[in-house]
């Protein structure tokens, strides 16, 4: 699995919301990739803060989403 097809499914794994095969091949990814594993470590941190806080307003959600979304672009594509 590269990293493009892993960055697609990134927040879905770490939700536990795919399907056990493609889960795998997730974990095989984020193994052996740092840029990966850098971005799970990343999306983790941030999941475990808002849990820590609690609830959230609105723009702090939004703001949060698109830093997450904005994570696995590779800057030197452009």
């Amino acid at each position: 699995m590269g990293c493009m097809r892993v960055a697609r499914v990134l927040q879905a794994y770490l939700d536990g919301e795919i399907d056990e095969a493609t889960a795998r091949r997730v974990a095989a990814h984020l193994g052996v990739c740092r840029r990966c594993g850098m971005s799970a470590d990343t999306y983790r941190a941030i999941k475990a803060s808002l849990a820590r806080r609690g609830a959230w307003d609105e723009l702090t959600r939004r703001r949060l989403e698109d830093f997450a979304r904005r994570l696995p672009e590779d800057p030197t594509r452009r």
